[in-house]
This record gives structure tokens, sequence and C-alpha cells, in this order.
């Protein structure tokens, strides 16, 4: 059963597109990150968990869950298993298929959260630490990425203020992702509010790994220059001064 937790109101991204689609980030926690893929994997090997109904492979010896149990698993207290780590896969067979050198990869990045030689060829290779504090994820299809950033605002902001939003416009979203190369910050938790208006503050911050110093910057953080604004269904992104 997951428990319920507070809403992170903060969104950080470190990212560098030329380094393997590499992406750190803190305040994305597993549920938010498998609602907002448009196709969100189904069938998972799970290198770390603690996830009580995982199936077993016998030949290549790893856990596992598919379609039949990922809600299961998305809706399971996933910050108590302190790390998680997940590949996705296509079917069920392609267990038995894997390589030793395919289990030797899959088991260096689950031990530590980078490829031993080359990511292994899935969509995602996820690791995280405490639930949405802190994650690591190769990305094979970067678009997918862009979007799932998007999404998890409009996500987040739609649990913050109970109303519904249209999409973030993708002209939006590729701002946005360009600007997790220098390390994007989005503070949920400093919204403006006038009538039908919502501004939510967006700067850049650098780069980290360490994200106990991104989690301070809210309260260190007292000027924004760059703005998403909502309003009349229209997304923009505001450049002030």
């Amino acid at each position: 059963m997951k428990k319920k937790q507070n809403i992170r109101e903060i969104i950080y991204v470190s990212g560098n597109e030329a380094e393997n689609k590499c992406f750190y980030s803190y305040g994305i926690e597993f549920h938010e990150f498998m609602a907002c893929m448009n196709n969100r994997p189904e069938n998972l090997i799970l290198l770390k968990h603690d996830f009580d109904n995982a199936e077993w492979n016998q030949l290549s010896r790893f856990d596992y869950v598919t379609s039949q149990r990922i809600d299961e698993l998305i809706n399971d207290y996933v910050y108590g298993y302190g790390d998680f780590c997940w590949v996705d896969f296509n079917i069920e067979e392609d267990l038995d298929q894997l390589t030793n050198l395919q289990i030797a990869e899959l088991l260096f990045f689950g031990h530590l959260a980078k490829p031993l030689h080359e990511i292994p060829k899935v969509r995602f290779s996820y690791y995280a630490h405490d639930d949405g504090w802190f994650n690591k994820l190769y990305v094979t299809n970067i678009e997918e990425y862009e979007m799932m950033i998007s999404k998890v605002i409009e996500f987040k902001l739609e649990k913050l203020t109970r109303r519904t939003f249209i999409n973030i416009p993708r002209d939006i979203s590729r701002v946005l992702l360009e600007l997790t190369e220098k390390g994007l910050f989005i503070n949920l938790s400093k919204i403006r509010k006038d009538n039908d208006i919502i501004q939510i503050p967006i700067t850049e911050v650098g780069h980290y790994r360490e994200m106990d110093s991104v989690y301070d910057l809210k309260d260190k953080i007292t000027e924004y220059k760059m703005w998403l604004h909502y309003s009349k269904n229209s997304w923009k992104l505001i450049q002030e001064g």
C-alpha cells in the first residue's frame, strides 16, 4: 500500500544529451514518471527493489514485473525501498535470451548506476534513491523525456491547484529540455496566482549531484527572471528584466 506523502514542489533536472542522454533529477517520483509517460513501460527488470510480488526468471536470475502487476508496483511505497533500479524489456521471453555479457552489464548498472561498457538496448535505465529525492536516468528517445518533464509540471500543478490544464506546447517543452543543460530548477512552492493567471518560477542553477543542496535552493533563491505563464488555456514562457 502506498503511503500518502506531500507533493514535492521542486523539480530539478540536470541533463546532458551528448553524455549518453543521461539526466539527474530531484522531485519526480516513480508514480509521477509512469503517469506522465505517453506510452509507459509495462515490463521491468527489477535490479534493486523491495517489491514483494515480483516474479523471478530462472535463467537470468532477475526479478521482474509485467503489465499484470505494474500498477501494484506503481502504487507501492517505493520511497521505502531506499534504492530502486530497473530497466524495461519487451516480452518475458527476452529474459531467457540474455547473454552473459548483457547480464553483467545489468548487474553493473544496478550496482553503480552507470554502464560498464554501454547502456543496454532499452528505453530507460532508471536508478533512484529515496523515491523523488535522487534519480539518475538514461533514455534512448530524448523526445520521450522532453514530454515527460512537461507532463510532470502539469500533473503536479493539477494536484496543487485542483484545476485542469491543457498540455504545454512543444515549443515550450523543447526550451525546458534545453534548460536542463544548465540545471533546470522549477519552484512550484512560489507560484503566483492572480484570478485565472498562474505563473511558475523557473531558473538555471547549474549541475548538482547532491540533492540536499538542490533542496536548500528553494529558500536561497529569492528572485526569478523566467516564468511559465498560464492564462485562458494558453501557455507562455516569459523572461523578465
